[in-house]
Protein backbone atom coordinates (compact mmCIF):
# COMPACT_ATOMS: atom_id res chain seq x y z
CA UNK A 1 0.00 0.00 0.00
CA UNK A 2 2.22 3.18 -1.04
CA UNK A 3 1.15 6.97 -0.71
CA UNK A 4 -0.82 6.90 -3.61
CA UNK A 5 -3.05 4.03 -2.22
CA UNK A 6 -4.51 5.75 0.80
CA UNK A 7 -3.28 9.53 -0.25
CA UNK A 8 -6.93 10.67 1.08
CA UNK A 9 -5.43 10.22 5.01
CA UNK A 10 -2.39 12.29 4.30
CA UNK A 11 -2.75 15.88 5.14
CA UNK A 12 -0.13 17.88 3.98
CA UNK A 13 1.76 18.35 7.03
CA UNK A 14 1.84 14.97 8.32
CA UNK A 15 4.49 14.20 10.77
CA UNK A 16 6.90 11.30 11.15
CA UNK A 17 9.20 10.82 13.89
CA UNK A 18 11.19 7.86 14.00
CA UNK A 19 12.11 7.68 17.78
CA UNK A 20 15.99 7.41 18.25
CA UNK A 21 16.82 8.33 14.27
CA UNK A 22 14.80 10.74 12.49
CA UNK A 23 12.12 13.30 12.05
CA UNK A 24 10.50 14.24 8.99
CA UNK A 25 7.54 16.41 7.44
CA UNK A 26 5.24 16.02 4.40
CA UNK A 27 3.01 14.18 2.84
CA UNK A 28 5.07 12.01 0.11
CA UNK A 29 7.58 11.14 2.38
CA UNK A 30 5.46 10.03 5.04
CA UNK A 31 3.13 8.33 3.30
CA UNK A 32 6.06 6.28 1.41
CA UNK A 33 7.40 5.55 4.41
CA UNK A 34 4.45 4.12 6.26
CA UNK A 35 3.01 2.54 3.40
CA UNK A 36 6.53 0.11 3.79
CA UNK A 37 4.61 -1.69 6.35
CA UNK A 38 2.01 -2.85 3.82
CA UNK A 39 5.26 -5.22 2.66
CA UNK A 40 6.35 -5.88 5.73
CA UNK A 41 6.88 -9.40 6.73
CA UNK A 42 8.63 -9.93 9.92
CA UNK A 43 6.21 -8.14 12.37
CA UNK A 44 2.60 -8.75 13.10
CA UNK A 45 0.96 -5.59 13.45
CA UNK A 46 -2.43 -4.88 15.63
CA UNK A 47 -4.53 -2.19 17.22
CA UNK A 48 -4.42 -1.65 20.85
CA UNK A 49 -4.10 1.06 23.34
CA UNK A 50 -0.53 2.61 25.07
CA UNK A 51 -1.17 4.30 28.12
CA UNK A 52 -4.81 4.50 26.98
CA UNK A 53 -4.15 6.35 23.58
CA UNK A 54 -4.81 4.65 20.07
CA UNK A 55 -2.09 2.44 18.93
CA UNK A 56 -0.53 -0.05 16.79
CA UNK A 57 0.96 -3.09 18.77
CA UNK A 58 4.11 -4.85 16.90
CA UNK A 59 4.99 -8.42 17.68
CA UNK A 60 6.52 -11.04 16.26
CA UNK A 61 4.84 -13.28 13.67
CA UNK A 62 6.00 -16.44 14.89
CA UNK A 63 4.78 -14.76 18.75
CA UNK A 64 1.34 -13.01 18.52
CA UNK A 65 0.61 -13.51 21.56
CA UNK A 66 3.38 -12.46 23.40
CA UNK A 67 3.92 -8.71 24.35
CA UNK A 68 4.35 -6.21 21.88
CA UNK A 69 8.17 -5.56 21.09
CA UNK A 70 7.26 -2.28 20.35
CA UNK A 71 4.43 0.32 19.03
CA UNK A 72 3.20 2.98 17.02
CA UNK A 73 1.27 5.52 17.95
CA UNK A 74 -0.95 7.72 15.58
CA UNK A 75 -2.04 11.46 15.73
CA UNK A 76 -5.42 12.38 13.90
CA UNK A 77 -6.58 15.61 12.73
CA UNK A 78 -10.06 15.79 11.25
CA UNK A 79 -10.26 12.29 10.23
CA UNK A 80 -6.82 12.43 8.47
CA UNK A 81 -3.61 11.09 9.73
CA UNK A 82 -1.91 13.95 11.23
CA UNK A 83 1.61 12.32 13.04
CA UNK A 84 3.11 8.94 13.09
CA UNK A 85 5.23 8.09 16.64
CA UNK A 86 7.38 4.85 15.62
CA UNK A 87 8.88 3.32 18.29
CA UNK A 88 10.87 0.36 16.68
CA UNK A 89 14.56 1.81 17.45
CA UNK A 90 12.81 2.91 20.84
CA UNK A 91 12.10 -0.23 22.04
CA UNK A 92 13.14 0.04 25.73
CA UNK A 93 10.46 2.13 26.13
CA UNK A 94 8.18 -0.96 26.20
CA UNK A 95 9.85 -1.77 29.94
CA UNK A 96 6.69 -0.86 32.48
CA UNK A 97 4.31 0.37 29.89
CA UNK A 98 0.72 -0.37 30.36
CA UNK A 99 -0.80 -1.24 27.52
CA UNK A 100 -3.45 -3.52 25.89
CA UNK A 101 -4.78 -5.53 22.54
CA UNK A 102 -8.07 -3.73 23.05
CA UNK A 103 -8.69 -0.52 20.80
Amino acid sequence: MGSHRCAAFWPWNVKLELVNRLRADGKEYVGNYFGRYADETHWNFATGLVEGRPAILVTSPERPDEPPRYFILIDWEDGRIAGIRDFLFADYVMDGLEYSGTP
